[in-house]
């Protein structure tokens, strides 16, 4: 079968790999992949993460049951035939973590699409101890595989525990941060994008924000976090946003958002930063009695995001902009010449 192998930072290839073996879990037939974030770190060799290439990358998962077990295809309720995707982490299922049902935090476990062979490939194994979820037949390519980065924005969310009086910021406009206006919209009572192009601004607009604060637009002598931040007190009528969250892994972007919330506010880190930030600590304590979240991974989210992609509530159609095939992979990882590009998926 094809496969994309990734031999180290800008060095990924598509080869001819053994097909998967047959002895437990399920081998998938991949209908397509998506390219995340984390893909194109990878491919730049920027990334937070200690990686041994080579491996298959590739964890955002839209496939269909070629093969299964008989004691998997009973525990994930999943048959031959069946669109499945799966969740990231492949757990341990033993350590302290796993018992407390924070698998996505499981220290001895595994990932599939950097420790375990992901699905920039024409099929690819799933192992039994992974996670899986059974999709509609008839959800469309778009919306089938957004399901992981959807889960992650719901994920985000939870974690700033949202009230419906909420006045929420979120900034970087990826597929999570789109995906996470579609998850807030409607459930609060104003929604923000901080984006850094008219372009994004525009599209926030219509995923569901009620304002677009973007960077670019608005000159500033101390430059353009200064003056999102005038523009986001200014939106919510001096008090600045209850929550704060981060989808860019900019740490300007956390700047402004410890510098705009309310006091006693929540600053939801969701992004991969690639540099430290530096962050004064009495505005967290002595001054604002802020809450710092953090979310990683997206545990028990995804029928929700499931439910809410097949809904259209999530516009997939909006959010997955490219489509390539495998041997085209190096334009779906490296650069977009002239911009536009928001999800790229491979398609075998």
């Amino acid at each position: 079968m094809k496969a994309v192998v990734a031999h180290g930072p800008g060095d990924f290839r598509l080869e001819d790999r053994p097909e998967p073996g047959r002895e437990t879990g399920a081998v998938l037939e991949i209908e397509a992949a998506g390219v995340c974030a984390a893909d194109r770190m990878i491919w730049r060799g920027d990334g937070p993460w200690e990686l041994s290439f080579p491996f298959t990358p590739g964890h955002e998962i839209l496939g269909r049951v070629a093969w299964i077990d008989e004691g998997s295809a009973r525990y994930w309720g999943v048959d031959v035939g069946d669109r499945v995707t799966a969740e990231v982490k492949v757990a341990c299922r033993r350590c302290r973590l796993c018992r407390a049902s924070r698998e996505n935090l499981c220290r001895f476990g595994s990932h599939l699409g950097s420790g375990l062979p992901g699905a920039f490939a024409e099929r690819m194994a799933l192992p039994p101890e992974a996670v899986v979820h059974h999709l509609p037949p008839d959800l469309d390519l778009a919306a089938a595989v957004l399901v992981e980065p959807a889960a992650c924005a719901v994920h985000a969310l939870r974690r700033a525990d949202l009230d419906a009086d909420d006045v929420v910021a979120i900034a970087g406009i990826g597929s999570i941060g789109a995906a996470a206006l579609g998850v807030a919209s409607g459930r609060v009572r104003r929604l923000v994008a901080v984006v850094t192009s008219p372009a994004r601004a525009e599209l926030a607009l219509a995923l569901g924000a009620d304002d677009a604060v973007d960077l670019s637009a608005v000159p500033h002598p101390d430059g353009g976090a200064r003056a999102g931040l005038e523009e986001l007190l200014e939106l919510t009528g001096g008090d600045g946003p209850d929550v704060f969250l981060d989808c860019s892994g900019s740490p300007e972007a956390v700047g402004l958002g410890l510098a705009a919330l309310v006091p006693g506010g929540r600053l939801v880190l969701y992004g991969v930063y690639r540099r430290p930030a530096s962050i004064d600590l009495n505005v967290v304590a002595e001054h604002k009695e802020l809450d710092i979240r953090g979310g990683h991974l997206a545990p028990g989210a995804f029928p929700e995001a499931i439910e809410l992609l097949s809904t259209g509530i999530i516009d997939a159609g909006r959010i997955v902009t490219h489509r390539h095939a495998l041997g085209d992979v190096h334009a779906a990882v490296g650069e977009a010449p002239g911009g536009g590009r928001l999800k790229a998926v491979l398609v075998p």
